[in-house]
Parts: C-alpha cells; sequence; structure tokens
C-alpha cells in the first residue's frame, strides 16, 4: 500500500476529481465515500491511519489539506472522505474538508553561496553563518499551528560532519531558533515521544540532547 506509484498520487488532486494519462497505469476500480476513524500516524513524508479493526489507509495528502490534519499525529481522528481501491487491490483514502485551511503550510528553505549557508522560512531570511557551507531539514515534527525543525549545518570538512539545531515556526509568530549543539557526528538517532524530541549521537563523549515541546527548551541530558 505504501508502494504506489508517485503518478497516482499526483493524478488524485481532489475527490471529485481523478485524471489519468498513462493507460498502463495501475487503474482505480472505486471510490466510495465514507468516514474513516482511527490513529492517524506519520513517517518518511507519508501520512496513515490505521483503523480499530485493524485496517491501514494512506492518506492521499498536499498542501492544501496537510495543515488539517499535520498537528493530530498520534492521535485518534475522523475524517470524511472517501476510499479508493486499485485494480492492483491497494486501498488509499481521500479526506474531504469542508473549507479552506486558514493558512498555507510554512516552508523552510536553504540558501548557500561560497561565504555563507542560510535559512529561509518562506521569503524571510532568519538565519545565516559563515562558519558553515550547507545546511538542511534532517527531519521535521508537526505542533499545534505550526512545525519544529531539525536542522543540520556543515563545515563542509571531515574533521566536523554536522551540528544542529532547531527552527520553531508557527503561523502568526516570529520564528524560534536554538543556539547550535552536537559533538560533530552526522549520524543521529532521534525519538519524539510528544512531550520533547531527543537526538542521541554516538561519539567519544556520545551526547544526548533533548527539546522539550512544551516551552521549546533545548537541554543536555
Amino acid at each position: 500500500m505504501f508502494k504506489k506509484s508517485k503518478f497516482i498520487l499526483k493524478s488524485l488532486l481532489l475527490l471529485s476529481t481523478v485524471v489519468t494519462t498513462n493507460v498502463s497505469a495501475t487503474e482505480l476500480e472505486s471510490m466510495i465515500p465514507t468516514t474513516l476513524t482511527g490513529k492517524l500516524n506519520y513517517a518518511t513524508l507519508n501520512y496513515w491511519v490505521d483503523t480499530p479493526d485493524g485496517h491501514r489507509y494512506e492518506l492521499l495528502i498536499n498542501e492544501t489539506n496537510e495543515p488539517f490534519i499535520m498537528d493530530k499525529v498520534g492521535e485518534k481522528i475522523t475524517l470524511n472522505g472517501a476510499v479508493l481501491t486499485y485494480s492492483d487491490k491497494s486501498q488509499f483514502f481521500q479526506p474531504k474538508f469542508e473549507r479552506a485551511p486558514q493558512a498555507k503550510p510554512l516552508i523552510l528553505t536553504k540558501g548557500t553561496n561560497d561565504d555563507a549557508a542560510s535559512l529561509y522560512l518562506d521569503s524571510n531570511k532568519i538565519y545565516t553563518s559563515e562558519e558553515y557551507v550547507d545546511v538542511g531539514v534532517e527531519k521535521e515534527f508537526p505542533i499545534s499551528n505550526g512545525k519544529v525543525s531539525l536542522v543540520w549545518l556543515s563545515t563542509g570538512g571531515t574533521a566536523c560532519p554536522a551540528m544542529f539545531m532547531y527552527v520553531v515556526a508557527r503561523q502568526n509568530s516570529l520564528p524560534l531558533m536554538t543556539s547550535e549543539f552536537g559533538n560533530c557526528s552526522d549520524i543521529p538517532t532521534i525519538t519524539n515521544n510528544k512531550k520533547e524530541i531527543t537526538v542521541s549521537l554516538p561519539g567519544n563523549p556520545a551526547q544526548t540532547w533533548a527539546f522539550d515541546l512544551s516551552d521549546f527548551r533545548l537541554y543536555e541530558k
């Protein structure tokens, strides 16, 4: 179910509109309106719902409808929409929302040149450093009205492959950024228990850093 082609995901733009241009692709057999209730999960850029009867449905999510659910990961939710079944027997759920989202998703991007690495939230530069030559997002976590991004920073050399920091982006608020942290390891182990995000870094000495999601505080364990 989770290996559906990008063609199918891109072709299902709206509940009532299914566009297919490749007759050799897996064909849509049915679209049945229903209400889906279960636990919302998220990993590797995919959302899915596990229902009480043991079924799992990947959700067809885009930038327009993602704001409705991104802060509900790990919770029991109820969605209106339709179950789409294909000729290979795979199934997806296309949610339908009654109104347009109140705000557009916050987009974190990077910009680099020969002198500095920079971060942009939407089109606004929020961070720049001449100490690093590259920067990127390691992982993102949805929160109420926004998201928390774990960002890596690189000098481009082998002596210190990566350092990290957090960026908190919320609608109608200035972004928050932590200080840089780490021991130069670029192979973090990341966990999130909904109360705090933990980053464990191997090395000599190893380090473990926690980020409190209630007050956005970074500290070393």
